[in-house]
């Protein structure tokens, strides 16, 4: 496993109401003062933060925000934990440090029950030509994320006076933040509109959000009984048809059964 430095954490509620901001102000100057008046940071944290939520959320055309799938999404959706599913998934499909962590952790690289020092040589072995410094923030930054969005907890271990980190395997994603999830992984990261079975249940999607196998089969017997997946049987070989052939498509199927 190699990863990448990640230097900040993800402000989740501050980013899905500039996301619900965007419905309604698409100018990208007055999202950039909207921002900087809700971040809980000084002026130089809250540029950095700023500009990082831009760069992995929103999609521009010159001056102007795009009201991208993921933005129509986010704001179709009632639920605020479905929303924060979909900004978890968004964020490990654009960082590999939190991306690949996670299905370390999923395949059993790196322990369900860890302490801090072996997590951290986790890190130093997935950045070799890191500094030290860099490592360790990194380090720190993935596991903050990753207790923000309830993925793993820490508690103190005062004997050993080190933090012990757990793997949440209560995880339990909606079903609709599975649903954009999987589309998003297929339909706009790999461009596969009919994978194989074995693919579907193999996919990152399951991993990041460390769905086992018999939950699996849930979230696609919802689906298919939803609609938005068909299942097709073809001599040895077995797929799965996405019913809708893009996000956008998907994104008013599911706001209008949402609403």
């Amino acid at each position: 496993m190699q990863i990448s430095s990640l230097s900040e954490r993800i402000p989740i509620e501050e980013t899905i109401k500039t996301m619900e901001y965007v419905k309604w102000e698409r100018d990208i100057e007055k999202v950039k003062r909207y921002i900087d008046e809700i971040m809980p940071f000084g002026d130089k944290a809250t540029a950095k933060y700023r500009n990082k939520l831009i760069q992995r959320f929103l999609k521009l055309d010159g001056d102007t925000v795009i009201y991208s799938p993921l933005l129509q999404y986010i704001n179709g959706v009632e639920s605020y934990q479905t929303k924060k599913e979909i900004l978890y998934f968004i964020v490990c499909t654009t960082s590999d440090a939190v991306g690949e962590v996670v299905k370390g952790f999923y395949k059993g690289d790196i322990p369900a029950e860890i302490d801090d020092e072996r997590l951290l040589s986790v890190f130093k072995e997935a950045m070799p030509k890191a500094k030290e410094s860099s490592y360790k923030k990194t380090f720190s930054v993935v596991n903050t994320v990753l207790q923000d969005f309830g993925i793993v907890r820490c508690k103190k271990d005062r004997d050993k006076n080190m933090k012990i980190f757990y793997l949440n395997e209560n995880v339990r994603p909606s079903y609709q933040g599975i649903l954009f999830s999987i589309c998003y992984e297929f339909l706009h990261i790999k461009g596969n509109k009919m994978p194989d079975v074995e693919k579907v249940l193999g996919c990152d999607t399951f991993k990041y959000f460390l769905v086992n196998d018999l939950v699996k089969k849930r979230y696609i017997k919802w689906m298919t009984e939803k609609g938005f997946i068909e299942r097709y049987d073809m001599g040895g070989n077995a797929k799965y048809q996405f019913a809708l052939d893009s996000l956008e498509s998907l994104c008013k199927k599911v706001v209008e059964d949402d609403g």
